[in-house]
């Protein structure tokens, strides 16, 4: 009797739900993977970020002196900047250099290698030097705690990503102008450690924390209006940010009154 082959089961490579199922797994096991990467990057390049040297941020933001002229301005607001990161205790080896720019948005940001753009709505909207001043701090904490670098090198990462898994990536923005590299948004945490840093540091500048939240009041009749400008869409919540500061300087025994400073009436 001659050896005969067996026939396969019949359906024994058959999958009865079809290639749908699989492939559904696979794109979504793909999806999860690319998500945990991405944590990962944004995880250990915010933290790595604070031991990049100064001198390194300093040198991708160099042209935003080239882009704006120094005004009497000018001057004021960087000598109270300065007088700020005395009273908050800033590293000096973290200069800060203020930049002022004829625009009517109320809005001041910090960005890499401790800059901070104050625009002229701001100025024309804060109604006291406390208020200003406040303001200021909050924009030299995120310099402080190296914001701007580890905000940065998350975008940087996340372009990395991009550029090896789909081919393209946008990494322009770090060789770009100023105004590439000034507008990066802070996280809720971040804005919470800039917010204490400056209450701290107007109360050590003027003995008492008045005028604080002056911005955030007139931001908040902003928003009641439905008038918040766009770039408050990342920011805490107003309300909140106005308890949170109250809450603080009750806590920490700051006194809420005091005397208020007017803007000195310089020229732009």
């Amino acid at each position: 009797m001659g050896y005969q082959n067996r026939q396969p089961p019949e359906g024994i490579n058959y999958e009865p739900q079809g290639w749908q199922r699989d492939f559904i797994l696979l794109v979504l096991g793909f999806a999860a993977g690319l998500a945990l990467l991405t944590w990962l990057v944004i995880l250990v390049l915010g933290w790595s970020a604070r031991w990049i040297p100064f001198s390194w941020e300093q040198s991708l933001s160099d042209s935003l002196n080239e882009q704006f002229e120094p005004t009497e301005r000018t001057e004021y607001l960087q000598t109270l900047t300065d007088e700020l990161a005395r009273a908050g205790g800033l590293n000096p080896k973290l200069n800060v250099v203020v930049h002022h720019q004829e625009q009517e948005t109320v809005n001041a940001f910090a960005t890499l290698g401790g800059h901070i753009i104050v625009l002229d709505g701001l100025l024309d909207e804060v109604d006291s030097e406390q208020g200003l001043a406040f303001v200021l701090a909050h924009e030299i904490a995120h310099i402080h705690y190296r914001h701007p670098l580890q905000n940065a090198a998350r975008q940087t990462g996340l372009g990395l990503i991009s550029a090896l898994i789909f081919g393209r990536g946008d990494l322009n923005w770090l060789a770009g102008s100023g105004g590439q590299l000034a507008m990066l948004d802070y996280s809720r945490k971040m804005e919470r450690e800039a917010d204490a840093w400056a209450l701290e540091a107007l109360h050590n500048h003027y003995g008492h924390v008045a005028g604080a939240d002056s911005l955030f009041r007139w931001l908040a009749e902003q928003q009641q209006a439905g008038a918040l400008p766009e770039w408050l869409s990342t920011h805490p919540d107003t309300e909140a940010r106005l308890e949170r500061l109250e809450q603080l300087s009750n806590a920490r025994g700051y006194r809420t009154d005091g005397t208020l400073t007017a803007i000195p009436n310089v020229s732009p």
